[in-house]
C-alpha cells in the first residue's frame, strides 16, 4: 500500500483544488451563456451580463496564476530539505566519513533518503578503516624483511672475511625475499578475490584424492619436526563434491601447514574426513601450541597474531587464514575453531556436496 508524506498529500490536495475550480468554472459558463438566450432584454440581470462574463473570464488565470503560485511555494517547500542535504553531502570526504545525516521536516521520503546515506556512510567509513588498516597492516609486514635485508647486507659486506659467511649472508637474505614473496602473492590474492576477479572454478572433485594428496605433502613437513601425521578417512565411499580444486587444496595446505608448524616435536597432527546426506565435513587438529579464548574470534583477520613472533619465527605471512576463510564462504560452507591455550586446535571445515548455489566471487 502507497503511503505519502504530508508534502505529497498538500500537493494532491492543490492539484484536486484546482480540478475543482476549473469544473466549477466550466459550469458557471455553461450556464450563463445557457441562461443568457433566455434573458429578456432591459432586464436588471441581462443589464449586468457583461459584468458577469468578464467576471467569468477572469476567473479562469486567476484561478490558474493562484494555483500555480500555491504549488510553486509547496514544491520549494518540498525541495528545501533536499537542497540542504546535498550540502551536506558535498561536505563529505574521506576524510570525515563518521558525519551523518539528519532528517530535516516531516517528510517520509526525506527520511528515507537520509536513512539510505547513513547507511552508505557507514560502509564507506567501514570500508575506508579496512584500508587504512590494511595498507598499513601490509606497510609493516614488507618493512620487516626489507629491514633485515639490509641489516645483513651490510653487516656481510663490511664483516663477512670469506665465501662461508659470504653465503649464509645470502641465504639469510634468499628466506627474507622468499617471505616477502609469499607475502606480496597472499595479498594479491585477497585484493582479486575481494575485487571478484578470482572466480570460482567449479567442478566435480573428490574430496578423498585431494586429502590425500594434501597428507602426502606434509608428511615431509612432519617428518622433519618428527610429528605424527595421520589420515582417517571415516565415510564408507569416496567423497565427491562440486568445488574449485585449486581453491580447495590451497585452503586444506593452509590449515595442515599452520597445524605443523604450531606443534612442538613429537606431537600428532591428524587430518579426518567425513560426509552427512548434504555435507562434507574435514577436521584438521593439532596437538599444538593452542590459542587462547580471546584470540579465537580474530584469528581469520588479516595480520592478526595472537603473539607479535609467532607468524614471524615460523615463516607466516598473516595472511593465511584470512584466505582461508574467504575459500570456504566462497564455497557457501563453515568453518568452525575450538582450541586450548597448550594442549592444540581443532579446524572444522564443512562444505555442501552440491557446491555453492551459485558461482560466488
Amino acid at each position: 500500500m502507497l503511503s505519502y508524506s504530508a508534502n505529497s498529500r498538500l500537493i494532491i490536495s492543490f492539484i484536486l483544488a484546482l480540478a475543482v475550480i476549473s469544473t466549477v468554472s466550466a459550469l458557471l459558463c455553461y450556464t450563463y451563456f445557457i441562461g443568457l438566450e433566455s434573458l429578456e432584454p432591459g432586464s436588471t440581470l441581462y443589464n449586468y451580463s457583461s459584468q458577469i462574463k468578464l467576471l467569468i473570464i477572469a476567473l479562469f488565470p486567476t484561478q490558474l496564476l493562484v494555483a500555480m503560485l500555491l504549488f510553486r511555494h509547496q514544491v520549494h517547500k518540498c525541495l528545501l530539505p533536499l537542497h540542504v542535504l546535498t550540502q551536506k553531502c558535498a561536505r563529505i570526504n574521506i576524510h570525515n566519513l563518521n558525519m551523518r545525516l539528519t532528517s530535516i521536516g516531516d517528510s517520509a521520503e526525506s527520511d528515507q533518503f537520509v536513512a539510505a546515506c547513513n547507511d552508505m556512510l557507514e560502509r564507506l567509513e567501514t570500508g575506508a578503516k579496512r584500508m587504512r588498516q590494511f595498507s598499513g597492516d601490509a606497510s609493516h609486514e614488507l618493512r620487516t624483511p626489507l629491514t633485515i635485508l639490509r641489516g645483513e647486507t651490510e653487516v656481510a659486506l663490511r664483516w663477512a672475511k670469506d665465501s662461508d659467511e659470504f653465503r649464509a649472508a645470502m641465504n639469510s637474505n634468499m628466506e627474507e625475499i622468499d617471505r616477502m614473496g609469499r607475502i606480496i602473492e597472499d595479498l594479491l590474492t585477497i585484493a582479486k578475490s575481494e575485487s571478484g576477479d578470482l572466480p570460482l572454478s567449479i567442478k566435480q572433485t573428490s574430496l578423498t584424492d585431494l586429502l590425500q594428496e594434501i597428507y602426502l605433502q606434509g608428511r615431509t613437513l612432519a617428518q622433519d619436526k618428527q610429528l605424527e601425521l595421520n589420515l582417517v578417512h571415516h565415510a564408507s565411499n569416496e567423497i565427491i563434491i562440486y568445488g574449485d580444486d585449486l581453491r580447495l587444496r590451497q585452503m586444506f595446505l593452509n590449515l595442515l601447514t599452520n597445524a605443523i608448524h604450531y606443534t612442538n616435536e613429537h606431537g600428532e597432527v591428524t587430518i579426518e574426513a567425513d560426509q552427512d546426506e548434504e555435507n562434507a565435513i574435514v577436521t584438521i587438529s593439532d596437538t599444538g601450541i593452542g590459542i587462547s579464548a580471546e584470540h579465537l574470534p580474530y584469528i581469520f583477520e588479516r595480520f592478526y597474531r595472537t603473539d607479535e613472533d609467532r607468524n614471524r619465527s615460523t615463516g607466516g605471512t598473516g595472511l593465511g587464514l584470512a584466505i582461508v576463510k574467504w575459500i570456504v564462504e566462497t564455497h557457501a560452507g563453515t568453518i568452525e575453531v575450538n582450541s586450548t591455550k597448550g594442549v592444540g586446535s581443532h579446524f572444522k571445515v564443512t562444505l555442501p556436496i552440491a557446491g555453492p548455489p551459485t558461482p560466488i566471487h
